[in-house]
């Protein structure tokens, strides 16, 4: 389905960072959908269930999800890898030997704009707002930390805002503004810092094609 290990590894060495996204204005694909809500945690799967719009974002975000996980480590990742912990971070399961999960990933809403970032060797954290309020650049810096960090968002007014990116709690976060979102303010935190995004916009139709 995506490129190669070889692939996968030039990534790495050059911290590239693996962004898939989204737009829900359209046809929602009913029966794909409900194929994936079919194969998430019981909670997670209640969670999607009502069919409103804030069950179709975070539908779309598993989706996201998979594939640019998919992408950052070569391999088909599955539902089942992605752990949804109460009062936690997203995150993909840690190894059969305990070892850290091989990479991270951070997913994003905002009307119908949706995103996943994933990041092979590193933390990473999205956000996006829909609007035009000059405000919004410094909120979405700020929520894409805590959300790097897996901290609550008591935790955003912490976040010092700076022209090398953040810091928060004694960590530096390195900043990346994003345009892949038309109206509205998007930027990612990483661990680590960046050379390049491989940014791809899945349609509608296909997001469930996994």
């Amino acid at each position: 389905m995506f490129a190669g290990a070889a692939a996968v590894m030039q990534a790495v060495e050059s911290q590239t960072l693996i962004l898939y996204h989204t737009d829900l204005r359209g046809q929602w694909p009913e029966e794909r959908a409900r194929a994936l809500a079919a194969r998430l945690p019981y909670l997670k799967r209640l969670a999607v269930s009502s069919g409103a719009e804030r069950a179709h974002s975070t539908l779309a975000g598993v989706a996201l999800a998979l594939r640019a996980l998919t992408r950052a480590l070569g391999r088909d990742v599955r539902v089942s890898e992605l752990v949804f912990a109460p009062d936690e971070k997203p995150r993909l399961a840690a190894a059969a030997d305990g070892a850290r999960a091989a990479a991270d990933f951070s997913v994003a809403h905002s009307g119908p704009l949706v995103g996943c970032a994933a990041l092979r060797a590193g933390r990473v954290g999205l956000d996006v707002e829909v609007g035009s309020d000059g405000r919004l650049e410094s909120w979405v810096a700020r929520e894409a930390v805590v959300k790097a960090a897996g901290l609550g968002m008591r935790a955003v007014n912490e976040v010092e805002l700076s022209e090398a990116g953040a810091r928060c709690r004694g960590e530096h976060w390195h900043a990346r503004r994003l345009d892949q979102f038309p109206g509205a303010a998007a930027c990612v935190m990483t661990s680590v810092a960046l050379v390049a995004v491989e940014a791809r916009q899945v349609p509608l139709a296909e997001l469930f094609a996994l």
